[in-house]
């Protein structure tokens, strides 16, 4: 990423950016605006907030709640960044816009839009423009919290190697929803649902796919993963994250070490699936869901044959999630051919000096970083020492 460019975004009214190959360190008391600029970078890559409960967070509250009525021309928010590829440079802009209050008293809606080189995208055809992976403190939530956070990691993940894991994801959350609603139909109002078969086949042709892919990426995170947990100080333990599929697995077939794409495996999974929404369809009309797929999903984290998630501490959590992102920087550089920006967030302050100089040597490594801190007096010059220091204030750069 060459350029950065924030107009109306959080709280920042206008930021412009320019950003080398090597690491940056963004210096800033808190409540200052660094996470609000790590966020806008990722949601570049994934068009979308892990943060924010609506689009209209992203706005800054003068634009979005004004005392003044504001012209169209102002009414927007907007993230820009030049980003440098293979084929050349190219220019990823998200753009949101505020429509009309809603007549239900919540406020302003927002549109979203996405463009390269002004040329209008869908947000499936956007992802891919740039790659990133980001660590924060609030990650050990991937250990440690419910599976929802667990499956979201996995799509984010999977959807920036494979365009055609987002349009099955979505196509498959379209159907389930759908089926869903067939199923409560069939329970408060009777019959047979014989249309349920076609959804069951539709729903099984993107979730095989789905669950072949997950498999697929957490067998290469597997890869990685347990060496970076030793190098970050492991105690000579072995860590291995375990996909726990929302499925039996079929015969000739383990999900977990599902080596490569084939047609030989995704056919066997949707057999398998096919078959489990049949037993499993009386119990889904009383409880008016489906209750197989990969919308069901999970991970485990296992440390010497202990599950984190149960029985670990708060440190080897941490370690855990951890690993994980440095091995997703790693798989994500393996399949998409470069390496991702890393996203560092005020990390440093939760590990002990060992960890800190680890995540500091994978940031000198080579790749560009972004790495967030209170005190610049943090990191450690000796490991980076021509790392440019920008600093926040009150959303804007001071010198």
């Amino acid at each position: 990423m060459r350029s950065l460019q924030l107009t109306n975004y959080r709280n920042f009214r206008r930021l412009a950016l320019t950003l080398g190959d090597e690491p940056t360190i963004i210096q800033a008391e808190n409540a200052q605006g660094k996470t609000n600029l790590l966020e806008a970078v990722e949601l570049l890559a994934t068009t979308k907030s892990s943060r924010a409960g609506s689009d209209r967070e992203l706005i800054h509250w003068a634009v979005a709640s004004p005392t003044d009525e504001l012209s169209a021309a102002e009414a927007f928010g907007r993230i820009s960044a030049v980003v440098a590829h293979a084929r050349g440079e190219t220019k990823a802009e998200v753009i949101l816009r505020i429509l009309d209050s809603s007549d239900d008293g919540s406020g302003p809606s927002v549109s979203k839009s996405f463009r390269v080189n002004g040329v209008p995208r869908r947000a499936l055809e956007f992802v891919g423009e740039i790659n990133v992976v980001s660590f924060a403190p609030e990650d050990v939530d991937l250990v440690a919290g419910p599976p929802a956070g667990r499956r979201r990691y996995l799509d984010v993940t999977n959807g920036q190697m494979s365009g055609r894991y987002l349009r099955a994801l979505q196509r498959f959350n379209k159907v389930l929803a759908q089926r869903n609603q067939l199923l409560r139909q069939v329970r408060e109002q009777g019959g047979q649902g014989q249309t349920l078969p076609v959804w069951d086949q539709e729903l099984a042709t993107n979730g095989a796919f789905i669950f072949q892919e997950r498999a697929r990426s957490i067998n290469g995170l597997n890869a990685f993963a347990d060496r970076w947990f030793r190098d970050l100080g492991g105690w000579g333990q072995r860590l291995e994250i375990g996909y726990k599929p929302a499925l039996a697995e079929p015969e000739g077939v383990v999900l977990r070490n599902v080596p490569a794409e084939t047609d030989a495996a995704l056919g066997a999974i949707h057999s398998a699936f096919i078959q489990a929404l049949d037993r499993g369809r009386q119990r889904d009309v009383a409880a008016g869901m489906s209750l197989v797929g990969p919308h069901r999903d999970d991970l485990c984290f296992v440390v010497d044959g202990i599950d984190m998630n149960v029985y670990g501490s708060r440190g080897q959590q941490r370690l855990a999630a951890l690993s994980l992102k440095l091995a997703e920087l790693d798989l994500l550089a393996a399949r998409v051919g470069s390496r991702p920006i890393l996203l560092l967030d005020d990390v440093l302050s939760e590990l002990d000096a060992g960890k800190q100089a680890a995540v500091l040597r994978v940031a000198a490594g080579g790749g560009q970083t972004l790495l967030t801190v209170t005190h610049a007096d943090a990191v450690d010059r000796n490991v980076l020492p021509d790392a440019p220091v920008l600093h926040l204030e009150a959303g804007a750069l001071i010198s």
